[in-house]
């Protein structure tokens, strides 16, 4: 069945993605504040937070399906992979952004969460979520 990229889906997709990414870098903020973490490993363990806040959002609101119950598990198990890879991609970019070349993290947080948003709709959209 072929599959169109709705406004609708995509609002939601947005709204979600801006929760998430507040709880990520809420997470953030308290690692580099409280702790003697560096960015890159911050950023890591931020992303974790923030993608759990992501999978809730886009499960039971953005792409939400009275038939997904059933594939939950799975759901979730193409989601922490898919995650993980972001994950790895935002505190890998991040370490280099700020820990290596010294520019300020926020810009490298904000960047980085562009490409990764972009990333993330598409394949949630066409391999997790896929209705």
């Amino acid at each position: 069945m072929l599959q169109i990229i709705t406004r609708n889906e995509t609002s939601k997709f947005f709204l979600n993605g801006i929760f998430a990414a507040c709880i990520h870098f809420l997470f953030l903020l308290i690692m580099t504040t409280f702790s003697d973490a560096n960015y890159g490993f911050s950023n890591f363990i931020a992303c974790i937070f923030g993608s759990l806040a992501s999978f809730l959002g886009n499960k039971y609101f953005v792409f939400a399906s009275p038939t997904q119950t059933a594939q939950t598990y799975i759901q979730l198990v193409k989601f922490f992979f898919l995650y993980l890879c972001l994950c790895l991609n935002a505190g890998i970019a991040l370490y280099f952004w700020s820990d290596i070349f010294g520019y300020y993290f926020m810009f490298g947080f904000l960047g980085i969460t562009a490409v990764n948003t972009v990333l993330g709709f598409l394949v949630n959209k066409f391999l997790i979520f896929d209705k």
